[in-house]
């Protein structure tokens, strides 16, 4: 329950019957517990009058003044009581109410006239002309004393609001300021943990370059070993302790060369019988028919003998492209394009493009191993490579190579003007390479029973090449950077860019504009690659 409300009295002794009055109409209020009146009558005797009425005043809620012409002609109230009061009042630490009991000409009074004064529009409780009783009067008078124990009441919940808002959030802010320091503690540990991982990442991935790097001098040292005895007994050792090694390609072939320098040749009289015996066979052939028809020695034409073409197919067999100006990209309106092919005009140098996508055999030979998902073909495109496996086939490849050709991938203008056909194209614009109909010139999700096919078993392009379409993906050597006129995309990426589609794909897939992107150490069945080479 709140605490009573205290009021204090000030009056002139000639106006003590009023307050006895008052007191009267305010004891209801005192006994519901929501004032406490005090007046100097209240000073025991023996007491130190002046600091009781002091101290009275400084703990008073409500200060109640009795105005008549006797306050007026009171010094003591005027040089105290009312400096004290109206000072508090301005300080708002209590309410000053004055209360006009007798006539008099307070509103001269440059104090109690810019108060709010009782009863209502100052009239006194006296006048008789105003009240028909005077406890109207007073009636009136306890009626604004409620009106400011109202005031007080709601300026007091306020504050405990206030104070209770401001507890409030004080703990809120301390709630949020632990939660951000246990925050701050987690990404402390959580970076702490990060940085240690890393620190063991990069301690392992030493480590391994480490042993790469032992591993690899080691290769070069029995490498030179086997080199500096150049005897096939020294290449077999290498090749048995290193059989993917980096010189092991080199090594089979040093191994062939030494094999057929050392085998037997033939004594010089066993060529003559030999050769002899097949010039006789040949010359019967030729006499037969004259002998037993009578026609002229003539061969017949079934009996020519004929070119025969082989059968092996190898991504290492070239076709030269004479360069030229081409609209990369697709047009707006083709169906399944996407956001990054918009056109525009490149120009591309001579170069030189595998007609075929690179086997398996064809990789087999060069590193010793197949890495193909779907093996046992050999002229199947080789797959499961990826970009950075590539560089690896094409080093060992151009180290061999006695052509001193520099094999490479082929950009992604090259591949796509080549796709398109070249200047071979007559400016001709098929959906994929070398025709609108991708049966005839694809193995795709429609048509491949979800595996890899020979390569060359389709419709080639108008330059003679095939699979451009399907079969496989196809590395390129580009990493996945805009085009020139893409204003949404700008910032060249790590990716490797790979096309044509492959046998799990679709019609979109299959389009020559295609650019799908993956890291350069992706491997998958769907992605293979052919080579190129630069004509300057």
């Amino acid at each position: 329950m709140p605490q009573p409300y205290k009021l204090f009295t000030i009056y002139a002794r000639e106006d003590a019957q009023y307050l006895e009055e008052l007191r009267g109409q305010l004891r209801p209020l005192e006994h519901a517990g929501r004032i406490r009146v005090w007046s100097d009558r209240e000073i025991n005797p023996g007491v130190d009058w002046e600091r009781e009425i002091v101290h009275n005043l400084d703990t008073a809620d409500i200060i109640l003044i009795l105005v008549s012409a006797a306050y007026y002609n009171s010094a003591y109230i005027h040089e105290k009581e009312i400096k004290h009061a109206i000072s508090r009042h301005e300080r708002g630490e209590a309410k000053v109410l004055p209360v006009i009991v007798r006539p008099c000409s307070f509103l001269d009074d440059p104090v109690i006239s810019r108060l709010q004064v009782l009863p209502t529009d100052g009239k006194p409780v006296t006048d008789r002309r105003h009240w028909a009783e005077r406890d109207d009067a007073w009636l009136d008078v306890v009626a604004g004393v409620k009106r400011t124990l109202d005031l007080l009441r709601n300026a007091e919940l306020q504050r405990e609001q206030a104070i209770q808002n401001k507890k409030a959030d004080e703990k809120q802010a301390r709630e949020e300021a632990a939660r951000r320091e246990r925050e701050a503690k987690e990404r402390a540990e959580n970076e702490r943990l990060a940085q240690l991982r890393r620190e063991q990442e990069q301690t392992a991935l030493a480590a391994e370059a480490q042993r790469a790097k032992e591993a690899r001098r080691a290769d070069l040292n029995a490498w030179q070993q086997a080199a500096d005895a150049h005897d096939l007994p020294a290449y077999e050792n290498y090749l048995a302790r290193y059989p993917q090694g980096e010189y092991a390609r080199e090594a089979r072939f040093r191994i062939k060369e030494l094999k057929k320098r050392e085998a037997a040749p033939l004594p010089l009289k066993r060529y003559a019988v030999i050769g002899g015996g097949a010039l006789a066979l040949l010359l019967a052939l030729w006499l037969a028919p004259k002998m037993f028809s009578g026609r002229s020695p003539q061969l017949s034409e079934s009996s020519q003998l004929s070119e025969s073409s082989p059968t092996k197919k190898s991504g290492l067999e070239m076709v030269a492209v004479k360069g030229g100006t081409f609209t990369m990209g697709s047009p707006k309106n083709e169906e399944g394009r996407f956001d990054d092919e918009c056109q525009h005009s490149v120009t591309v140098p001579s170069f030189s493009i595998g007609k075929y996508e690179v086997t398996q055999a064809d990789w087999r030979e060069i590193m010793g191993n197949n890495p193909s998902h779907f093996k046992n073909c050999d002229d199947c495109p080789v797959e499961n490579v990826s970009w950075d496996d590539i560089q690896d086939f094409l080093k060992t490849l151009n180290r061999v190579t006695t052509s001193g050709k520099k094999y490479r991938l082929p950009t992604e203008a090259e591949w796509e003007y080549a796709a398109r056909g070249g200047s071979a194209s007559n400016n001709t614009y098929f959906s994929y390479s070398g025709s609108n109909d991708l049966d005839a010139v694809a193995w795709h999700d429609g048509n491949s029973g979800n595996k890899t096919h020979p390569v060359g078993t389709k419709k080639a392009n108008q330059l003679g090449l095939y699979d451009m379409s399907g079969n496989v993906w196809e590395w390129c050597q580009d990493t996945n950077k805009p085009y020139p006129c893409d204003s949404k995309n700008t910032v060249e990426g790590v990716n490797r860019v790979f096309r044509g589609g492959y046998w799990g794909g679709g019609p979109r897939g299959c389009r020559p504009a295609s650019r799908p992107t993956c890291g350069p150490g992706d491997r998958g069945d769907a992605l293979g690659f052919r080579l190129a080479l630069s004509l300057q």
